[in-house]
């Protein structure tokens, strides 16, 4: 005689919406350092320059604009914002870098934190949590 086991995983709202923040926050909370301890300046979009990568390039090389902004002690610093960003030439942008270490910098906007190739593991997280949770939710 087979006896039936109830395999039920019930998500209490508070759990889900805690995950879900914890999820949706990863992207910000990997950056933490340098969003609370960095210098916060402008830079200018000067360019753009096209690269092909050694992934796919069905769609043509990326392009990555070209921003360079100067630090509070007056040097200059140039960097790559994120790819297949339409930034027109002379775009002001909010920058945010480390005192320490001026390269390690960073376009300073919610595009920009959540479109980073950082936040891909972070939306798979999110689309994995949500199929669990409509999966096992209470359909009453």
């Amino acid at each position: 005689m087979k006896t039936q086991v109830d395999i039920s995983h019930r998500i209490s709202p508070k759990l889900f919406w805690f995950v879900t923040l914890m999820i949706i926050t990863l992207p910000i909370t990997t950056q933490y350092r340098l969003l609370i301890f960095g210098e916060y300046t402008t830079g200018e979009v000067v360019g753009v320059e096209y690269e092909k990568t050694l992934g796919i390039s069905a769609f043509g090389p990326d392009k990555y604009p070209i921003i360079v902004f100067t630090t509070l002690e007056g040097k200059s610093v140039q960097f790559y914002g994120l790819e297949n960003f339409e930034y027109p030439k002379g775009t002001i942008l909010k920058v945010v870098y480390s005192p320490n270490n001026p390269t390690d910098c960073r376009v300073f906007s919610f595009g920009a934190l959540y479109t980073d190739r950082k936040a891909i593991i972070p939306g798979i997280l999110f689309l994995l949590w949500m199929a669990f949770y409509l999966a096992f939710r209470n359909k009453k």
